[in-house]
């Protein structure tokens, strides 16, 4: 499989073809090697090598929970009438 073949698998898809080649006894280097592929490749991809594998990030965005400032009612310094413990009713 070529480089361009496999940026146009899905994260997942990308991950576990990495992973095979893992499983077949290369390391990171050697995997991303076999496909041609650097560090920013994958991270273009949403794929990260976290303890010893190849993991697909399952969404792109925001994944944080902490409160921001953004939240409706909020001022421009994150202070204001939303409140989170409340879940959707807070906003």
């Amino acid at each position: 499989m070529t480089r361009d073949e496999l940026m146009e698998l899905d994260p997942p898809e990308i991950a576990e073809k990495l992973n095979e080649a893992i499983a077949s006894g290369k390391d990171k280097a050697g995997a991303l090697e076999e496909f041609g592929l650097t560090q920013a490749d994958i991270m273009k991809a949403q794929v990260f090598f976290v303890k010893d594998k190849f993991i697909a990030r399952a969404w792109a965005g925001y994944t944080s929970t902490k409160r921001t400032g953004n939240e409706k009612g909020d001022s421009a310094i994150g202070e204001g009438g939303s409140d989170p413990s409340k879940g959707y009713a807070g906003v």
